[in-house]
């Protein structure tokens, strides 16, 4: 069987996943209302752009972290946006999984030489 088949099988099976039909549920109902929509991808974007700006040392502006603070209160006050974000880091997490066990099986490193 081709490689590509079987990488095909898998996207399938987690398509069919408990996890994933969670998801795309969740995912449907939000998508339904654009309001929410932009919240989700605002509050996304500007968690990004904080966690960037913490990673690499700089301050964070008081006016985005004010700004983050309010998309969270807005976003723990919608129970529908609560799990839909929950269900799209568990996806996340199950993909991330998924390439450990595949990476980890392989040996892709170069191994330095030893010295005599």
């Amino acid at each position: 069987m081709e490689i590509y088949d079987l990488a095909h099988k898998l996207a399938k099976a987690l398509k069919e996943s408990e996890e994933y039909q969670e998801f795309d549920q969740l995912r449907q109902k939000v998508q339904s209302d654009s309001s929410t929509v932009k919240m989700i991808k605002d509050y996304q974007m500007l968690q990004l752009q904080v966690q960037t700006a913490q990673y690499m040392g700089q301050e964070v502006d008081e006016k985005d972290q004010e700004r983050l603070k309010k998309l969270e209160e807005l976003i723990n006050l919608n129970a529908t946006v609560q799990k839909y974000l929950q269900a799209e880091n568990h996806m996340g997490l199950l993909l991330q999984d998924i390439q450990r066990i595949m990476t980890s099986s392989l040996d892709l490193t170069l191994k330095e030489e030893k010295e005599e």
